[in-house]
């Protein structure tokens, strides 16, 4: 039986080259880095008593910056201390993207689907030119993820990479297109969900919210980008001067009241218009 077939690389290359902009360098605008330092701070201190943390990075709906949000979190994470070991995992053997967003990362590379299925004795864990992050791409597309992600090799595997890290990053596929992300919910501590500004809606975020939630799942938060600083005057006093650089926004909620806090509700819209 075929386990898995090498994925279609074909992708948008302005889609690519405009989420590949939004990778953090030392281009990326202080606004933009100050918001991950905060949302870093706030994993820091997470009532989490595993010395590993493991968190999945997902999102509702595709297109809403999850792999964007998952690469500069781990990148982040990264540059917080010497100490700190991170290691970001793409989760996503369907529709990878994280080795098409790092140049540094061979795109054929063997990853996640080759270990799980038996291919490789060994996972390829890549070092990266950033201190202490380390990547373990998806590999090939793979036809049955949901199965390799259940299976006993892959509890296995995090029990391993537990002893080698400090912080475990999982960029998993959207939670209301398929079920791999609500199937990391054994390996993981707790969620982080992405949603996008203007593009997000709340009746898909709330029904991804409740798909984890049935499951037990910890939902530690909610991360909001593509903010548009220069839509409201609210936004504009806490952008400063920043200028247009700054005009993509990151944002982080915590779990409290999250279905409520998700997205800006019409009152709010409606009040920052004025």
């Amino acid at each position: 039986m075929k386990f898995f077939q090498r994925k279609n690389k074909v992708l948008s290359h302005d889609r690519v080259a405009n989420d590949i902009k939004r990778i953090i360098s030392d281009e990326t605008p202080f606004a933009v880095k100050e918001a991950y330092r905060t949302l870093c701070t706030n994993v820091l201190y997470l009532s989490v008593e595993d010395r590993c943390k493991k968190i999945c990075v997902t999102s509702a709906l595709s297109g809403e910056g999850k792999t964007s949000v998952s690469i500069n979190f781990a990148y982040t994470l990264a540059q917080h201390s010497d100490s700190t070991r991170v290691l970001l995992v793409d989760a996503d053997m369907r529709k990878s993207r994280i080795s098409s967003l790092i140049p540094e990362i061979d795109k054929d590379a063997h990853g996640l689907t080759e270990y799980l299925a038996g291919i490789d004795d060994k996972p390829n864990i890549i070092t990266t030119s950033i201190s202490n992050l380390s990547i373990i791409t998806s590999g090939a597309e793979s036809v049955n993820p949901a199965a390799l992600l259940n299976s006993t090799k892959m509890h296995s595997f995090v029990k391993e990479l537990e002893e080698q890290f400090d912080y475990i990053i999982f960029d998993s596929p959207p939670v209301n297109v398929v079920s791999d992300a609500v199937i990391l919910k054994e390996f993981v501590n707790g969620y982080l969900i992405v949603v996008r500004a203007d593009y997000s809606d709340v009746r898909s975020l709330s029904s991804a919210i409740d798909s984890l939630e049935q499951v037990g799942a910890n939902i530690f938060g909610l991360v909001m980008d593509s903010v548009n600083l220069k839509g409201t005057r609210k936004y504009k006093r806490r952008s400063g001067s920043y200028g247009d650089a700054a005009s993509r926004y990151y944002s982080y909620y915590s779990n409290k009241h999250v279905k409520e806090k998700a997205l800006p509700s019409e009152e709010t819209k409606k009040e920052a218009e004025n």
